[in-house]
């Protein structure tokens, strides 16, 4: 049984547990979401870097056209699924978006010539059924639109995690050091993201983060939410990504991620029972899609499993 699987299950586990938080939180207090983000992000980027600070430090890795790319590719993964939650549910989003094993399996043979072990071709072919089953009985309509937002979006996660797990950094045999990198991406991330949120205000897309004072700022309970989840989730979840993908490999911690879904779902049905949040609703279609790619996440993780892997 592969050790770095089962973190990659963990974390798939720990992410959907945020987005279900996040929705809820977000939704409730009606925070504004760059802001939100914005904050969690820094939060978990400076409690990684407490963590790697007795790896060396150099600032100007903070420059390097890879850590550049890197957080302009996090901010474009987050402003296209942001975009696909326009017309999509969350419960079609967390289906769709396995998609991305498809994805990487394909990447995989194009980059590598690697193509995926026999025994999970079928499940492979079985997740495709359930993602065009899915994506037949999508309602409403305009949902296609978010489908393909949401494309663009998983494959700029598969490009982000083929190139994390093949970093020197993350191959490092030093905590400290890759927690440091870790770290390093998120800090990249954040200063991304306020300028892009910043240029995207001055064209007139969003609410400029500096109108008004910042007053998208302004609300404590915004920072204590912020730093909450920085803290519980986005720091330990990047940490956990990076090490799934040193050992579980880009195929297997895409494999872990579609069981987030069953997760989600799970979640939401526990807080609607809770009155948290909204049970989810679908129609029998896309249920019918939904067990089609539970059952292929299943057969995936079993093949996964199995000793001697």
């Amino acid at each position: 049984m592969s050790t770095g699987f089962v973190i990659a299950l963990g974390t798939a586990a720990l992410w959907a547990l945020y987005l279900v938080v996040s929705r809820h939180v977000v939704g409730g207090a009606g925070f504004d979401p760059w802001a939100y983000t914005l904050v969690q992000v820094l939060i978990g980027g400076l409690v990684l870097l407490w963590l790697g600070r007795h790896a060396p430090a150099d600032w100007r890795g903070l420059l390097t056209p890879w850590m550049i790319g890197y957080g302009i590719l996090r901010v474009w993964i987050t402003g296209m699924s942001s975009a696909a939650l326009v017309y999509l549910v969350a419960t079609q989003s967390t289906l769709l978006s396995t998609m991305n094993v498809l994805l990487g399996a394909a990447a995989a043979w194009f980059v590598h010539r690697i193509a995926p072990p026999k025994g999970e071709r079928l499940a492979l072919v079985l997740l495709a059924i359930g993602l065009a089953t899915l994506a037949i009985f999508l309602s409403p309509s305009a949902a296609y639109a978010g489908a393909l937002w949401l494309l663009c979006s998983e494959s700029g996660v598969v490009i982000g995690a083929m190139a994390v797990e093949r970093h020197p950094r993350n191959r490092s045999e030093d905590i400290a050091k890759r927690s440091r990198f870790a770290g390093d991406t998120l800090i990249v991330t954040s200063l991304v993201l306020i300028l892009a949120w910043s240029a995207a205000g001055l064209i007139g897309l969003t609410c400029s983060p500096w109108d008004i004072g910042a007053k998208a700022f302004g609300n404590p309970m915004l920072w204590a939410w912020g730093i909450g989840v920085g803290l519980v989730f986005r720091g330990p979840g990047q940490w956990a990504t990076f090490y799934a993908l040193r050992v579980a490999g880009t195929q297997g911690y895409l494999i872990a991620l579609t069981l987030m879904p069953l997760f989600t779902i799970a979640f939401e049905f526990a807080g609607a029972g809770l009155g948290w949040t909204n049970a989810p609703a679908m129609s029998w279609g896309e249920w019918i899609g939904a067990a089609i790619i539970g059952a292929a996440s299943i057969w995936l993780m079993t093949a996964r499993l199995r000793p001697g892997r």
